[in-house]
């Protein structure tokens, strides 16, 4: 899952937003610790960058990717660049069976699109997750 988050997709280079899938064995052992879904958006932005030198392939691509990111960002060789703007533009979800600890990271469009996420039936299943908040507990 971690090359994924490398600068080959449209979101290292253009910001915007992904997905990442937990399976459910990551995600009993992510909550056993007492992590919430803000704990690991918040761990998957700060541990998942890319050099701005790797990201505009050596200054090749350098005033495309001026344009796309967030003004807040260093424009030098070394600095290092999330790969969205801010831990909100990780999205979670819990999915899969019970098969060996399998999780996906899922790369966006890059600033090009924009994710709308909504409730199917706007109810948490029977012994789902507890939110308070806006924080959900994996």
């Amino acid at each position: 899952m971690s090359s994924g988050w490398r600068r080959r997709n449209n979101t290292a280079g253009s910001s915007g937003a992904c997905a990442v899938v937990i399976g459910p064995e990551h995600a009993t052992t992510i909550a056993a610790r007492g992590w919430t879904r803000s704990d690991v958006r918040r761990y998957l932005w700060s541990h998942t960058t890319n050099t701005y030198d790797d990201i505009s392939f050596g200054g090749r691509y350098g005033k495309i990717y001026n344009r796309n990111l967030p003004k807040w960002y260093r424009r030098e060789p070394g600095a290092r660049i999330p790969i969205v703007p801010s831990p909100d533009d990780i999205h979670l979800f819990i999915a899969g069976g019970e098969a060996g600890r399998f999780s996906a990271f899922l790369p966006g469009w890059g600033h090009m699109t924009s994710p709308v996420l909504r409730a199917i039936d706007g109810s948490a299943p029977a012994g789902g997750e507890r939110c308070v908040d806006g924080t959900c507990e994996l």
